[in-house]
């Protein structure tokens, strides 16, 4: 009888504060920095779903290296200067924007960028039309 209490009282505390996780706010500007910059590939996961939204509302889903998710994110970047736009959920989905290097209020697109809370590394690119 003692040995069933003392082990129901050893089991409690990690039944209790065992299964809390506590994640601080993703620094997501500087990560969209290093994006803008061409270093996307170092903050990838081994597959990325890389979903771009095509003519007429359809969208294709991709599931991609990080080596043509580099690729394919710098040629959304090359169409205009780039820039960092918001980010919300504590930083873990942020926004880049594509936006036209003389007028700053035409917005060719926008890129959503989700990052995984548990590994810290993307996991989901969103390319928006606009």
């Amino acid at each position: 009888m003692k040995s069933t209490i003392l082990a129901i009282l050893l089991a409690i505390p990690s039944l209790i504060f065992g299964q809390t996780v506590q994640y601080s706010r993703y620094d997501s500007e500087h990560t969209a920095n290093h994006i803008i910059m061409g270093h996307v590939k170092m903050y990838c996961q081994d597959t990325v779903d890389f979903v771009v939204e095509k003519k007429g509302d359809r969208w294709v889903t991709s599931y991609l290296s990080p080596e043509r998710v580099k690729k394919k994110v710098e040629h959304y970047l090359n169409k205009g200067a780039a820039r960092y736009s918001h980010s919300t959920t504590m930083g873990y989905t942020f926004f880049i924007t594509i936006e036209d290097e003389n007028d700053e209020t035409v917005i060719y697109h926008t890129i959503k960028v989700h990052v995984d809370m548990s590994t810290q590394k993307i996991d989901t690119i969103e390319i928006q039309r606009n």
